[in-house]
């Protein structure tokens, strides 16, 4: 029993430390966005995805740093708006994903997202190899619904 006790602590400690190098990660980006200042009225319209045309893909990494901090709120994936989307405004701003920090409505931005996106979408990817996670990169919705019907079975460490 013991055992499992010192295991679960080592676990959550890989866990904590993996999220700090995420947040860091995100930290990075802020900055570097900072620099190039590509301007969001944060009108929450790029969180209708379907109005946008646009599928939000996120690492198991960034889904499971989500829900172990905040409460996903049913929804209906179909709908195809973000769960965490409420009165126009992002709920989840300091937990939201690489995709929501990147994307920005101003199409003079547009040339430099993929550059920007990929630079730190590759960071992530070497923190789960670092703290050898499963590395998933799928739909947001489609995780969050996978999350919502078993939580138990999503947040592994």
């Amino acid at each position: 029993m013991k055992i499992v006790l010192v295991n679960m602590t080592k676990q959550g400690l890989l866990k904590g430390n993996l999220y700090s190098e995420l947040a860091r990660i995100y930290e990075l980006l802020e900055k570097e966005l900072m620099l190039l200042n590509p301007g969001c009225n944060r009108c929450g319209a790029c969180c209708n995805f379907s109005a946008f045309d646009h599928v939000l893909y996120a690492s198991t990494i960034e889904v499971d740093f989500i829900t172990q901090n905040v409460e996903v709120p049913d929804f209906n994936i179909s709908d195809n708006i973000c769960p965490f989307l409420k009165d126009n405004q992002c709920s989840i701003r300091d937990f939201r994903t690489l995709g929501c920090r990147v994307y920005h409505c101003n199409p003079h931005y547009r040339e430099v997202l993929c550059d920007v996106y990929e630079k730190h979408y590759q960071m992530i990817r070497e923190l789960g190899g670092k703290y050898n996670t499963q590395w998933k990169y799928l739909p947001f919705l489609d995780q969050l619904a996978e999350f919502k019907s078993d939580p138990s079975a999503f947040c592994q460490p």
